[in-house]
C-alpha cells in the first residue's frame, strides 16, 4: 500500500528534474484521491479539480483556437491557487474532445513553473499511461519518459 510518506519521498526525488510532475495512478476506488487530499492536509498544498482550471469563457473560444490559449488559461488558474504545489484530481476532464487539448504536454510545460501532483484514473503498462473514462480503460494514452514520475497504487 502506498502511503503519504511514500509520495513525499518520491516528490523529493524528482525536485531536481526540469518537469516537476508526479502521477498517482490507480483505478476507481483505489484511494488516489484520498491520498492526494491527505497530502493537501499534511503539506498545506492546494487540492484542485481539473475542471477548475478551465474558465467558462474558454469554451466560448472557437475549438481550433483553444490549444493556443489553454496554457495561459491554466497558468492563470494556478496562479490564483497561490500554493507551492498543486494537487490536481479529475484530470480526465482535460481530455474531453470538445476542449481540443493535449493535456499532458500542457501540464508538463506548466510543471516547470508550478509543481503538480496528478491523480490519474487509469493504469500503467510499460511506458504507457492509460486514462480511464466512461468505463473505457484506454480512453487516452500518453507515453511516460520518466518512470520515476509515476506511483501506481493499485
Amino acid at each position: 500500500m502506498v502511503t503519504v510518506q511514500d509520495v513525499k519521498e518520491r516528490w523529493e526525488q524528482i525536485q531536481g528534474d526540469e518537469e516537476r510532475i508526479l502521477f498517482i495512478v490507480g483505478g476507481p476506488g483505489s484511494g488516489k484521491s484520498l491520498l492526494i487530499r491527505e497530502l493537501a492536509e499534511q503539506k498545506g498544498w492546494k487540492y484542485l479539480e481539473a475542471k477548475q482550471l478551465i474558465e467558462e469563457e474558454f469554451l466560448l473560444v472557437p475549438r481550433d483556437e483553444r490549444p493556443k490559449l489553454a496554457e495561459d488559461v491554466i497558468r492563470r488558474a494556478l496562479t490564483r491557487s497561490d500554493t507551492e504545489v498543486v494537487l490536481l484530481d479529475g484530470i480526465n476532464v482535460l481530455f474531453a474532445p470538445i476542449l481540443n487539448l493535449e493535456p499532458l504536454d500542457i501540464l508538463k510545460t506548466i510543471s516547470k513553473t508550478y509543481p503538480i501532483v496528478v491523480g490519474w484514473r487509469g493504469h500503467l503498462e510499460g511506458d504507457r499511461l492509460y486514462l480511464e473514462h466512461n468505463n473505457n480503460p484506454k480512453h487516452a494514452v500518453v507515453t511516460i519518459s520518466q518512470p520515476e514520475h509515476v506511483i501506481v497504487i493499485d
